[in-house]
């Protein structure tokens, strides 16, 4: 994303995380945002160098988390995209928001895989079979 001030970087990380937990149903704790930061005129979107005018930045957002059901992904998409709009105050900066789903035993923390060091993971069920609204 284009550089921003450090107030905005912290108005960031909360309206974004608490927009992931409202929309996700998961615990705030498990967010985390990386900012990868760029100056004017060293990304370009759609063939366009981006040069800090009134045109739409690059801006990407990697999402990893469980299968989640059609319905939230559409609630994350649209919660995301707000709270970050408000937040760098540019309504046409919309993030392009890539949703990396990955099942539970191809996580691991804490040096073990989530499906092994919780229960309610270990039963659930990711491969082939999206979840239903």
């Amino acid at each position: 994303m284009p550089k921003v001030d450090r107030e905005t970087k912290v108005q960031l990380a909360d309206k974004l995380t608490e927009a992931f937990a409202a929309a996700s149903g998961f615990p705030a704790e498990i967010f985390g945002v990386h900012f990868r930061e760029y100056e004017p005129g060293t990304a370009s979107a759609g063939g366009t160098l981006w040069d800090g005018g009134d045109t739409r930045p690059y801006l990407h957002f990697l999402l990893y988390s469980p299968r989640l059901k059609r319905s939230v992904k559409q609630k994350l998409a649209a919660t995301l995209s707000q709270a970050f709009t408000q937040c760098v105050g540019h309504t046409h900066w919309l993030p392009v928001i890539h949703l990396c789903e990955h099942p539970y035993d191809n996580v691991g923390v804490e040096g073990k895989l989530l499906s092994d060091s919780y229960e309610e993971c270990a039963k659930s069920r990711f491969y082939y079979e999206t979840p239903k609204d």
